[in-house]
């Protein structure tokens, strides 16, 4: 972090954005103060790293690689398989230090914007924007943190404070998780304190408004952000280190109010592709095409020979042409790809949803199985199965049988969209051979990735160090 906090954020292009060009070293300072133009600057510029640093090969594709559902096979590059599926991942390489510092130059950022509102001049800037914005940019604040410990799970991530030259302390998971969570609250204080017809004093990109709900309207805002906390607040209960009962309810209570109060089944399923979305380009260094379209990517065979008869979300598995190579012994292959991964121009521009409806309904229904209201989670699970043709399941026989059900959901509706797999495996205490084979003889299963290299010598320390509570 000290190499990222004394570092300038240099924007990319958001080509979907045409009012605000990108502008390098975008601070308060070097904009000359906070206007609607350079306030425009500044939130560009953080929400073009987010997208940068998601886009990135590790955070795209290696999250699948370790909930086994991808392969990415190359063979003048064996790490994507040694470092992962045959081997722990190395913190000086892409494999295992990639997407840490782009989410706290992300995050430096945010910094920037949260420090200069309150000096945001009343001439120009209403209360009430200023309340929206806050709110906005504490919520994607929120999510940097969520993508940063969801990568490095138990080994923990610093927090940064507003100065970017303090090194901070490696906090542990659950600290981090409550640190989320109260951010993502003060942020829902700030949206639910002025009308929800308000508007943002910014355009964001078209990912934010182009996909069945405009996230410049606060109300749209607020079920974004309850979204983000039932999420967090789902697996911080679920927490194999220190599961918290307690929790669940209010997890349900702000997943439906993300749902906008929708019964349990009664999630309209066409709104399921509904929320926010990373909009990508193809094209030259200033566009950003989705790094999924990769011609060296392969779905692990199981994940075609586990889809159940009759589920349509098939379609999102195509064959492809043999893709193999040999590691440590044992041969890696697969005929089969993600739609999505197929190499062409369309599929460099296919949005990544952020977070959408889908998402929020099967987290709901994992959180009504931990509240022990499978009656709940069956209704929850089945509007998504009935979306797919399946027909709607019977009544749970156990917690295990109602996990089995969500998991198979997760899997095919979230396919190549985050580390929503590895989560729920490490979480339930899945991803080990008792219930996944292993790819290579010397698979470790690995759960996390590890603090950055650059990190760990900016520390003066060469491994991982313990955590702080």
């Amino acid at each position: 972090m000290i190499a990222v906090a004394t570092a300038l954020l240099a924007v990319g292009a958001c080509k979907d954005n045409p009012v605000a060009n990108p502008i390098d070293a975008p601070t308060v300072d070097a904009i000359g103060g906070l206007t609607r133009t350079s306030l425009l600057q500044l939130t560009i510029g953080a929400l073009a790293q987010d997208r940068t640093t998601i886009n990135d090969i590790q955070f795209a594709i290696e999250g699948g690689i370790l909930g086994r559902d991808v392969y990415r096979i190359d063979a003048s590059e064996p790490r994507y398989v040694l470092e992962t599926l045959g081997g722990n991942p190395d913190p000086g390489s892409f494999a295992g230090g990639r997407g840490f510092s782009g989410f706290y130059t992300a995050i430096r950022a945010e910094n920037t914007i949260l420090l200069a509102l309150p000096d945001a001049p009343a001439a120009i800037f209403t209360a009430d924007e200023i309340a929206a914005e806050r709110g906005f940019i504490r919520t994607i604040k929120a999510m940097e943190y969520w993508r940063l410990i969801e990568t490095r799970d138990t080994v923990g991530v610093p927090i940064q404070t507003d100065d970017p030259s303090e090194v901070t302390a490696i906090r542990c998971k659950e600290a981090v998780l409550s640190y989320i969570a109260a951010l993502l609250d003060s942020a829902y204080t700030d949206l639910t304190s002025i009308p929800g017809a308000t508007k943002l004093p910014v355009k964001l990109p078209g990912g934010f408004t182009a996909y069945g709900r405009d996230y410049q309207v606060v109300s749209n805002l607020i079920r974004f952000n309850r979204g983000w906390k039932g999420k967090v607040d789902f697996y911080r209960g679920l927490n194999r280190k220190a599961y918290t009962p307690a929790l669940f309810p209010t997890a349900i209570a702000e997943l439906t109010e993300a749902l906008g109060g929708a019964a349990p089944g009664a999630v309209p399923q066409a709104d399921f592709v509904k929320g926010a979305y990373y909009n990508f380009v193809p094209g030259g260094s200033e566009n950003q095409p989705n790094l999924i379209s990769d011609a060296k990517i392969g779905l692990n065979p199981l994940v075609g020979d586990s889809v159940q008869a009759g589920d349509t979300r098939a379609s999102k598995i195509v064959a492809r042409a043999p893709l193999s190579a040999l590691y440590s012994g044992t041969t890696i292959g697969t005929s089969i790809t993600y739609v999505g991964a197929v190499a062409s121009p369309a599929n460099q521009a296919l949005p990544l949803a952020i977070l959408r409806d889908e998402e929020l309904v099967l987290l709901r229904a994992q959180a009504y199985i931990e509240a022990g209201q499978l009656a709940n989670a069956l209704l929850d699970i089945n509007d998504v199965r009935t979306n797919y043709g399946l027909a709607p399941l019977g009544p749970f026989a156990s917690k295990d049988a109602a996990i089995d059900a969500v998991l198979y959901e997760k899997r095919y509706s979230l396919l190549f969209e985050g580390w929503h797999r590895v989560n729920d495996l490490r979480e339930y205490g899945r991803l080990n051979a008792t219930y996944l084979r292993k790819e290579l003889p010397t698979d470790p299963f690995n759960a996390a990735l590890p603090i950055s290299r650059a990190e760990l010598d900016a520390r003066g320390v060469s491994t991982n160090p313990a955590c702080t509570a």
